[in-house]
């Protein structure tokens, strides 16, 4: 725990037989007080959150373990995994057109690349989703929808 921004560590608990072979997923989140939660950063595996949702959690063998959403914050998050032929250039092209509309993202050195992104609430969602959707057109990469929180 940091004392100064009382950040913590939240962990989802994933089905390992995903195409992530993965367990589980920490997060960093902020207290709100009791076992309520702001998630403070975008999730690469875990689905139906999104950056800055209310999340409230348990403590199960001295970690904070995701339960359940309490507030949705409207923030959508996909999964963009980049091609293995794609070059740097390509990638930087069509990425800034997401960084435009004002998407953000995370990445994990992964082969393939994989960058976890929020679609803030006040974005566009279906001018985010068509850029998606050229990306992978384009072969620059692969996307998945982790969480859609927009209103449709």
């Amino acid at each position: 725990m940091n004392k100064n921004s009382n950040l913590h560590k939240l962990v989802f608990k994933l089905d390992p037989h995903d195409w992530h072979g993965i367990e589980s997923e920490t997060v960093w989140v902020r207290s709100l007080g009791g076992n309520r939660y702001k998630l403070e950063n975008t999730p690469f595996f875990a689905c139906g959150v999104a950056n800055g949702d209310e999340l409230l959690a348990n403590r199960e063998r001295g970690q904070l373990v995701f339960d359940r959403v309490a507030k949705a914050s409207g923030n959508s998050t996909y999964r963009i995994m980049v091609e293995e032929t794609t070059q740097p250039e390509e990638f930087a092209k069509q990425w800034g057109k997401l960084e435009k509309l004002g998407c953000t993202c995370e990445d994990i050195d992964a082969d393939p690349p994989l960058f976890s992104v929020d679609v803030p609430v006040s974005v566009d969602i279906h001018a985010a989703y068509s850029i998606l959707e050229e990306g992978e057109g384009l072969g620059i990469w692969a996307f998945e929808e982790g969480h859609c929180g927009h209103q449709v």
